[in-house]
């Protein structure tokens, strides 16, 4: 079996693993899906944000039974995860492996590996400077992750590199945003979720998280966050 096809299959086998792992949990308690914001579009990635779900309080005990057919699948994950590394041992340039990969250690929530195996990704194809916004942004995203949600140099400059390459790019416009809160910058952060927030379609997935957030901020701000005027990071423009 060549290496591609054994890959389609791969990203196959993670979907449905991380999808069964965990949609019965999700369905017997009568929650949503977390939403997509932010979050890549590919079905692994979307298995992912369901699994963060996992293990909430409010959340039913799970019978015997299924227990062991979570702990099945997530023994599938590793014996997945194990595999694609032992492909990219020899394949190091095969970047699609390595976000298959990263799918795979999300959904088993190894927050490290998952920034590691995108780091590898992103150096596949072709760095800072040369890969495409998406990765870059998953990318800051998923060290921002390892790093208790804050945002690192290493996530800041790919987050940078990011709107270069796709000005507007939402997660990591959000992700700047959030990088100036963190900062104590707070009428800088609002100016950019407001910005953010602008730009986006009336239906965009992530204006739930966005207005939230501005919400929040204006009532930490008072009166002053009324001459807040929405701002773009560069290269992005706040009117869509």
């Amino acid at each position: 079996m060549t290496g591609g096809l054994w890959l389609w299959l791969a990203v196959g086998a993670l979907a449905a693993a991380a999808a069964l792992l965990v949609l019965r949990p999700l369905a017997r308690a009568g929650m949503g899906a977390l939403p997509a914001a932010l979050l890549a579009a590919a079905p692994v990635a979307l298995a992912f944000a369901l699994y963060l779900w996992i293990g909430r309080p409010g959340l039913p005990d799970m019978p015997v039974g299924e227990r062991g057919e979570e702990a099945a699948q997530h023994a599938e994950l590793l014996n997945l995860a194990a595999r694609l590394e032992a492909h990219l041992e020899t394949n190091p340039g095969d970047a699609r492996g390595w976000r298959v990969l990263a799918g795979a250690w999300r959904g088993l929530g190894r927050t490290q590996e998952t920034a590691d195996a995108l780091a590898h990704a992103v150096q596949a194809e072709g760095g800072l400077d040369g890969a495409p916004a998406g990765l870059l942004a998953d990318y800051g995203e998923a060290r921002t992750t390892a790093s208790a949600g804050m945002v690192t140099p290493e996530a800041l400059a790919a987050f940078r590199a990011a709107l270069q390459r796709e000005a507007g790019q939402p997660k990591a416009w959000h992700y700047l945003a959030v990088e100036r809160l963190q900062s104590g910058d707070d009428v800088g952060a609002l100016a950019l979720w407001r910005g953010l927030e602008a730009a986006s379609e009336p239906d965009a997935p992530w204006l739930g998280i966005v207005r939230n957030r501005i919400e929040r901020l204006a009532q930490r701000l008072g009166p002053a966050a009324a001459d807040v005027a929405p701002a773009a990071p560069e290269g992005a423009s706040p009117d869509g």
